[in-house]
Formats: C-alpha cells, sequence, structure tokens
C-alpha cells in the first residue's frame, strides 16, 4: 500500500511476488538474495543515507594507475549502492535486522532498489518515493589496481529527506526496536541534527560516515548539540569536520592512504605520530563525537574514546573474544578460508587472503586509543569501492548485536577485508554465520 504525505509517496510494500522491474538499459542488473536461513537475531540497526545506482568503470590494463587522460578499453558494471544502502544490505547478510530510510526517484531505478531491498529482507517503510524525482546516480573511474580516480554524483533526491520526515519515521516507529542509528553524510546538516537528536531522545546510540570531504562537514553537529556517539572519517574528511579550509597534503593523487607524506613514513615504521594523535584529540575535544574510528586505508584504523573505558566492557558485561584482555598489544591472525567455508557463493579458498591485525593500546592523557594495523600488505585487490561502508557496517552488526566496541571493529575489518576482493560494494557471501565463526576462530587464536 502506499501513503500520500505533504507531496512525498511513503511507499510501504511486499516483495514476495515475482516480476521486479530492471534499470533501463541494464537487463542482466541482478542481485543475489541471502540464503531463506538466514535467521535475524538481536536489536535493529535503523540506516539513514544514500539509496544510489552505482556505475563502475575499470580499464582492463591491471598495471595501469592514476588517470590516464584519455580513453581506454575497459568494462562498466552497474549496481545498487550508496552508502547507507550498502549497509543496511551488508547487516542483513550478517543476520541483523535493518532498516533503511532514504529517497528515490518515483522511476524505474528507484522501483529496483526497492524491490532488491525487499528480496534482502531490509525494511523500507521509511524510504520516500519522490514523484517526479531522479533516483541518485554514482559513476566512478577506477584506475587498472582497483583505486577510484573519479567519480560524479547525482544525489539531488536527497535533499527531499528533510527534518520532518524524520520526525514522522519516528512518530511512526522507525527507531523503535534499534539498537543503533547509522547515518551517512548525503542527508543535509539539518537533518542529520534531528536524526542524531531523535536518537538521543530515544536513549538509541547514533553513528555518522562522512562519504566524502565536501560533505562531512555537515557532521559538525556543536554549540551544545549532542555528540556522534561516533563517527568514522578518513584523514581528509575529519580535517573537513574539524574546520580545515583545505585538506592537508595527501601521499598522491591517488587515494592511497588518504594521510600526509609524513604521517604514511611514521605509520609504515610501526608508529602514530602526533599529528594524527593531536586531531583525534582535538575532534573529541570538540565533542563532534564519544568515539571515532579513523580509517587509514591499508595502513589500519584508529579507534579513539574520549572515555577510557575497561578492556572488553559492554552494557551486558560481556565480551565475545577477549580482544584486550591482557597487555596493550594483540594479535588475531584470521583464516579467511576457513569462516567463508560453505558460505554460498564464497571464492575458493586461497583467492582471498588472511586477514592479519595487530591491535595496539596507545598510551594517552586522557580516553582511549587502539590502534588496528593491518600486518599483511596486498600486492593488489580488486575493487575498493564499498570497503568503508562495509567496515562500518560490520561494526554495526557486531555492535548491536551486543559485542564491545573495540571488538566490533573487528567484524568490520573483516567486511572490508572480504569486499577488497569482489566487484561491487558488497560482498554477496556474507552469512550470519560469519559472526559466530570469528567469535570461535578470534577466540582460539589469541
Amino acid at each position: 500500500e502506499q501513503k500520500q504525505e505533504q507531496g512525498e509517496r511513503i511507499s510501504v510494500m511486499s516483495f514476495g511476488s515475482s516480476g521486479s522491474h530492471l534499470v533501463p538499459g541494464f537487463a542482466a542488473l541482478a542481485w543475489a538474495a541471502p540464503s531463506a536461513s538466514m535467521a535475524k537475531d538481536g536489536m535493529g540497526v535503523l540506516v539513514c543515507g544514500g539509496a544510489v545506482v552505482d556505475c563502475i568503470v575499470k580499464p582492463f590494463d591491471e598495471a595501469q594507475r592514476g588517470a590516464s587522460r584519455t580513453s581506454l578499453p575497459g568494462s562498466a558494471k552497474v549496481s545498487l549502492g550508496g552508502v547507507a544502502r550498502n549497509m543496511a544490505e551488508s547487516i542483513a547478510r550478517l543476520g541483523g535486522i535493518s532498516a533503511l530510510l532514504s529517497a528515490i526517484g518515483q522511476d524505474e531505478a528507484g522501483d529496483q532498489l526497492l524491490a532488491a531491498a525487499g528480496k534482502l529482507g531490509i525494511n523500507v517503510e521509511h524510504v520516500v518515493q519522490v514523484p517526479g524525482g531522479r533516483t541518485a546516480t554514482f559513476t566512478a573511474l577506477l584506475d587498472g589496481g582497483g583505486d577510484l580516480v573519479g567519480a560524479v554524483a547525482d544525489m539531488a533526491v536527497f535533499d527531499r529527506v528533510e527534518p520532518a520526515s524524520i520526525d514522522r519515521a519516528v512518530t511512526s516507529g522507525a527507531l523503535r526496536g534499534k539498537a543503533l542509528v547509522v547515518c551517512d553524510a548525503n542527508l543535509s546538516a539539518a537533518t542529520l541534527e534531528r536524526v542524531l537528536s531523535s536518537g538521543s531522545d530515544a536513549g538509541v546510540p547514533t553513528w555518522f560516515e562522512p562519504v566524502s570531504v565536501a560533505k562531512a562537514p555537515r557532521g559538525r553537529i556543536l554549540h551544545g548539540g549532542q555528540p556522534w556517539h561516533l563517527i568514522s572519517p578518513n584523514w581528509d574528511e575529519l580535517q573537513a569536520m574539524l574546520g580545515s579550509d583545505l585538506p592537508k597534503p595527501l601521499a598522491s593523487e591517488a587515494a592511497e592512504g588518504r594521510l600526509p607524506d609524513a604521517v604514511l613514513r611514521a605509520v609504515d615504521e610501526g608508529r602514530l605520530p602526533g599529528a594524527v594523535l593531536r586531531a583525534v584529540d582535538e575532534a573529541l575535544t570538540a565533542r563532534l563525537a564519544e568515539h571515532m574510528l579513523l580509517t587509514m586505508g591499508p595502513r589500519g584504523v584508529l579507534l579513539a574514546s574520549a572515555s577510557a573505558m575497561p578492556p572488553g566492557s559492554t552494557s551486558s558485561g560481556s565480551a565475545p573474544i577477549g580482544l584486550l584482555g591482557s597487555g596493550t598489544r594483540r594479535r588475531v591472525a584470521l583464516d579467511v578460508s576457513e569462516l567463508l567455508r560453505g558460505a554460498p557463493g564464497a571464492p575458493p579458498a586461497g583467492v582471498v587472503p588472511p586477514l592479519e591485525v595487530e591491535v595496539e593500546s596507545l598510551s594517552v592523557t586522557g580516553g582511549r586509543r587502539l590502534w588496528y594495523r593491518l600486518l599483511r600488505p596486498m600486492a593488489s585487490v580488486r575493487d575498493t569501492t564499498g570497503a568503508g561502508d562495509a567496515l562500518l557496517a560490520g561494526t554495526a552488526r557486531a555492535f548491536a548485536h551486543g559485542w564491545p566496541l573495540e571488538e566490533a571493529v573487528l567484524l568490520g575489518l573483516l567486511c572490508a577485508h572480504l569486499t577488497l576482493f569482489v566487484d561491487g560494494a558488497v560482498a554477496p557471501f556474507l552469512t550470519p554465520d560469519l559472526l559466530r565463526r570469528l567469535e570461535v576462530q578470534a577466540r582460539s587464536r589469541l
């Protein structure tokens, strides 16, 4: 059924029947539905932001790097994307209850997004279908190594998700039964502030993914406002959220590590320099967030917290892995082939390399800093698109399941790692078993 409210059509649709529409011109576009045996558990996650049709273009020459400045033979692949939609799909595939709050056009692409979400078990009750609007599209150019060279995003439809839209969603129960809300920066600053205040009023932690340098400042909610529970910027996005006029110099034009050259050298030597820690301290002191997950590409991530919570603490008082039960440095080596054994559509053993992470608790005056350093550099990846979305989605899924934040990051890193070796933004072989197997394997290898 459909409900008309103030010029917006709110779609509350059932997708049990066949015959869903395809995006015009892309008859081969499809999605892999999760297994019918995927059981949902625990509290849900509401994901707010972008639902997009992606077109990813990549040259055949795997040795090509950076901008070619000419046409090259290659391939163009169309898939369903958007930061929020990607996260909602990953959470659903991992066995979580996920709901999407977004806007789409009243067109074939929008119908495709709704139908696919229904197949995946994502609740789309709070997706606004805008009459006459264009469903958002994202066209990205990758180099031969799979790194992003440039992109064009048509995201105007998201302006139709307004603070009043959030009020209506909350009134109709969008936050009921939710353990977590995750927002991306495709929404306006005013809408993001309304989501954050609504989550705070309901006692639901609310996270923010900055998406890009241009959109990151939308999440800078100060002047007495409630801080985000967690933000997940890269270096450039963090600088933008701190109000810097221009990002600091990068290692290269490609998004290799999104860190200045001096920082990259220090990280490669096994230490985090003061420039990183000072920027993190500034953000936490300004109360941008209670926690920050600073992403550093192949150098790993830094989880920074304003308060010094004891290792492994959770609201339930239990930690499934015991990641930092003793000492300040732990190493985790994950056998990815074993974790994926029997998963429908999983690649053959050996295609995805093992994931080795060293988790170091850094010495700081206040709060807590955990550096998840990736120990096995990868010579090549298939596609970096969606790796950041997968990192936050995996972390959100484990956190909503009751894992402490510092252990939930490990599932996020695993999901990001898997995404590097598939075409598209979501690994289709994510299953609920991955959460359980990760818990068992990580515990046995500490």
